[in-house]
C-alpha cells in the first residue's frame, strides 16, 4: 500500500503553470459555483458519516480516516500504524486473506491507503452498483480483523521488503524520510520514522498489536466518507446496515504533539547518498498549524516563489541562471501533520552546480521578498491558482471524498469545504513580507545537503 515513501522525486518536482489566469470571479458567484452537496450525520457508536452525492459519473468513493498514525505510538513499539495500513488489506471475518483486493480488482476498480503521523487512511473508487460490497468490506475489518502470529509475521516481513526498496534503495529517501524528520522536529512523535523500527515490529507480541488495533481502529475513532453517484437515503440505511452493530471503542482526547520551535541558530548537515545522482538541498522551517493565518499566509507565498515557469524561484535558478534542474516549496512537505509542521524547499542541482551557490540565490530571492515583498500581480496570480486547484479538485471524486475526510477529522467540519479558498482572499501583500521576514530565516533553519557518494 501507498504511504509517505515513494518520493517519485521526478514527480515530487513537477511544477504546474499559472499563467493565463489572470482575475478571481467574484467571491458570490465563485462559492455558488463550487459549492457541494453535504449530508452529515453520526451512529450510535461514535462513526461520524459524511454523504455527498455527485451524479456526474457513475463511480463511488469510499473513504475512511481514523484518527491514528505514528504520532499514537509510543518509544519501543514504533511501526504499528503503517504495519496496520497492510495488515487492514488481509483478511477479516467473512473475508478471506487476499479477498479484499481480489474483489475491489473484480469491479474494474481501485483501492489504497495512506499512513501518515496524525491519520491513517483508507479508500476505494469503484463502479457505484458495487458502494454496498465496499461497506460491507470496510465494517468488516473495523469489526474483526484477523490478528495472529502467523499473519503479522507475514506483514511484518513485506513492511520490512518495503523499507529496502523504498528507502535504502531509492535515491534521497533514507535522509529525507529519516534523517531529515529527527532534525526538523523536537517532539518524539512527529519526528520518528513512520516505517517505525524493524527492531520494534520484529520484537513486539501479537497482543500489543491486538491492543493497538482495539484502541484506535474503532467507529468512534473514525469518519467515514461517500462521494459520488448513489442515493443519499439509501447510501445511509446501508452505512446504518454494516456499520451500526459495530461495538464503540474506548473514549480518546485527540491532540498534537509539543513542538519547541527551531529559533537557536541554523542547522546545517551534509549527507553523502551513494544513490544520488546529482546533488539535492533540503531547506526547511517551523511554521504553525494549518488553518492558521500565518499558515496560509505561507502557503500563498510559497505558490507565490515556486509554482509554475514563470514563479520567482524556478524562473531565477533554473531558467535565468541555471543553477537547478528543479525547485520545490511546499508546507507539509514531505511529513504532512495536523499540529505544527514544515514548509521545506527542494533544491535540485543542475550539472556542475554547487549546493553552497544554489543556496545561496535562494537566500538572495527570500531576501528580497523580505525587503521589497511581492507585487499585485503576483499576489493576484497566486490567488487566482488557489481558486482554479479548489474548483478543479472539487470535480475529482476521490479528492472531494479526501478532503471532506480531513475537514471533517481536523477543521471543524466537512462542511467548511465549501468556499473554504475564501480565506486567502484576506490575505495581503504586507502578510506575506511579515511572515517571510518572521518565519523564513537563517536561525529558523534546517539544511540537508545530500551528495553523491559514500560506499552502496
Amino acid at each position: 500500500m501507498r504511504n509517505l515513501a515513494p518520493l517519485a522525486l521526478a514527480g515530487i518536482f513537477m511544477v504546474s503553470g499559472v499563467s493565463g489566469i489572470t482575475a478571481l470571479p467574484t467571491a458570490a458567484s465563485a462559492a455558488a459555483d463550487v459549492a457541494i452537496p453535504i449530508e452529515k450525520f453520526e451512529l450510535p457508536n461514535g462513526l461520524r458519516v459524511i454523504l455527498s452525492e455527485d451524479h456526474s459519473a457513475p463511480i463511488v468513493s469510499v473513504y475512511i480516516t481514523y484518527r491514528v498514525g505514528s504520532a499514537q505510538e509510543v518509544e519501543g513499539r514504533t511501526g504499528f500504524a503503517h504495519l496496520f495500513e497492510h495488515m487492514m488489506f488481509n483478511g477479516s471475518k467473512g473475508v478471506p486473506e487476499g479477498a479484499f483486493g481480489y474483489y475491489v480488482d473484480n469491479t474494474g476498480g481501485a483501492l489504497n491507503g495512506n499512513t501518515e503521523p496524525d491519520r491513517t487512511n483508507y479508500f476505494e473508487t469503484v463502479p457505484s452498483n458495487f458502494l454496498e460490497g465496499m461497506l460491507f468490506l470496510e465494517a468488516a475489518r473495523m469489526d474483526s480483523l484477523i490478528l495472529t502470529e502467523e499473519s503479522l509475521g507475514n506483514e511484518k516481513d513485506v513492511v520490512k521488503e518495503e523499507v529496502r526498496q523504498q528507502q535504502e534503495n531509492q535515491p534521497f529517501a533514507k535522509t529525507i524520510l529519516l534523517d531529515w524528520p529527527a532534525a526538523a522536529f523536537s517532539s518524539w512523535e512527529y519526528s520518528h520514522s513512520i516505517y517505525g523500527s524493524m527492531e520494534d515490529l520484529s520484537n513486539a507480541p501479537a497482543q500489543a498489536f491486538i491492543d493497538f488495533f482495539d484502541r484506535y481502529y474503532t467507529p468512534n475513532n473514525a469518519v467515514l466518507v461517500l462521494c459520488g453517484d448513489f442515493e443519499s437515503a439509501k447510501a445511509k440505511a446501508l452505512v446504518e446496515q454494516y456499520f451500526g452493530p459495530l461495538a464503540r471503542g474506548p473514549e480518546l482526547t485527540p491532540g498534537f504533539p509539543e513542538e519547541t520551535e527551531q529559533t537557536g541558530g541554523p542547522v546545517y548537515k551534509e549527507v553523502q547518498d551513494p544513490l544520488a545522482p546529482v546533488p539535492l538541498s533540503l531547506i526547511s522551517f517551523d511554521v504553525p498549524p494549518p488553518r492558521e493565518k500565518d499558515r496560509d499566509a505561507l502557503e500563498l507565498l510559497a505558490t507565490i516563489l515556486t509554482d509554475g515557469a514563470s514563479a520567482r524561484l524556478p524562473k531565477r535558478l533554473v531558467d535565468d541562471e541555471k543553477l537547478a534542474a528543479a525547485v520545490m516549496m511546499n508546507a507539509g512537505f514531505p511529513i504532512p501533520t495536523y499540529g505544527q509542521g514544515q514548509l521545506a524547499t527542494l533544491l535540485v542541482a543542475s550539472n556542475d552546480t554547487k549546493l553552497a551557490d544554489l543556496r545561496a540565490a535562494y537566500w538572495d530571492e527570500l531576501e528580497k521578498v523580505k525587503k521589497k515583498g511581492i507585487s499585485a500581480a503576483e499576489l493576484k496570480r497566486a490567488k487566482a491558482k488557489i481558486y482554479k486547484d479548489y474548483v478543479d479538485g472539487l470535480s475529482k471524486t476521490q479528492y472531494k471524498a479526501s478532503q471532506l475526510a480531513t475537514y471533517e477529522t481536523f477543521y471543524g467540519g466537512a462542511e467548511k469545504i465549501n468556499g473554504d479558498y475564501k480565506r486567502f482572499n484576506k490575505i495581503t501583500a504586507g502578510d506575506l513580507k511579515r511572515v517571510a521576514n518572521t518565519y523564513l530565516t537563517q536561525d529558523r533553519s534546517v539544511t540537508f545537503d545530500i551528495v553523491p557518494g559514500g560506499a552502496k
